[in-house]
């Protein structure tokens, strides 16, 4: 498909969608970046790709609330150490729960931390229309978007295509494997491939070691012939 007629698909659905025009500035910039989105068939080389994280309050998105975010660029086989960012989400909540004893983050901890929109408005800049790449990856859309529907008071969800790294390890396990109980788990991946083990269980730390996982497991993939973006979408 040529970039003409790309774009001309693109503004048919951007005129279709309800109430964009009443909508923020940085949702429309956010929307008018896939105007550049990526053809499945785009090498893997030319993708950039955005390894995020959320560290929350606990596991049920219907209620649960996001208390940092972490998230780094990878491109071209090289972790983009320049294009990070992280952040903690004011929130006002009790701490109670598991997911506290394991991030440790209490309420009114730290000065800098910024509201939920403004944290919402930072990611969406970050990651315009990059594929999205997490460990779990459907829960941490699913904070985004939730949260993106409260600040605007509009059912929207995020645009971007995702890989979650499980399905990945799945991918690269014999046919025959019988998989154990958290195997899949990113502390039992992180040992089998060798990963550092600091900042685990800080957003920031979680997104930039699934990001040398994703590295180490795409040259696995591509040793086996994938190459594009829809080989790497495959489940």
């Amino acid at each position: 498909m040529n970039s003409k007629l790309k774009k001309m698909i693109f503004n048919l659905f951007k005129r279709r969608e309800t109430g964009l025009e009443s909508l923020p500035a940085f949702w429309k910039t956010y929307h008018t970046s896939f105007e550049q989105a990526y053809d499945r068939k785009t090498p893997i080389e030319d993708i950039r790709f955005v390894c995020f994280d959320t560290e929350t309050t606990g596991l049920d998105p219907q209620k649960d609330q996001i208390l940092s975010l972490g998230a780094i660029a990878v491109q071209n086989w090289e972790i983009k150490v320049s294009e990070r960012l992280e952040f903690m989400v004011h929130q006002e909540y009790q701490p109670v729960g598991q997911a506290i004893e394991v991030h440790g983050i209490l309420p009114k901890k730290r000065e800098e931390s910024l509201s939920e929109r403004e944290a919402v408005e930072h990611f969406l800049a970050f990651i315009r229309q990059s594929v999205l790449i997490g460990h779990h990856v459907g829960f941490d859309i699913n904070m985004i978007n939730i949260a993106l529907s409260g600040i605007l008071k509009k059912k929207l969800k995020l645009k971007n295509a995702s890989v979650d790294t499980i399905n990945l390890a799945k991918r690269l396990l014999p046919p025959t494997h019988h998989l154990s109980s958290g195997e899949l788990s990113l502390d039992q991946l992180a040992q089998k491939y060798q990963l550092p083990m600091q900042d685990r269980h800080t957003a920031a730390g979680d997104a930039y070691m699934t990001a040398i996982l994703f590295l180490k497991m795409l040259d696995k993939l591509e040793k086996r012939g994938n190459k594009t973006l829809s080989d790497l979408l495959r489940k």
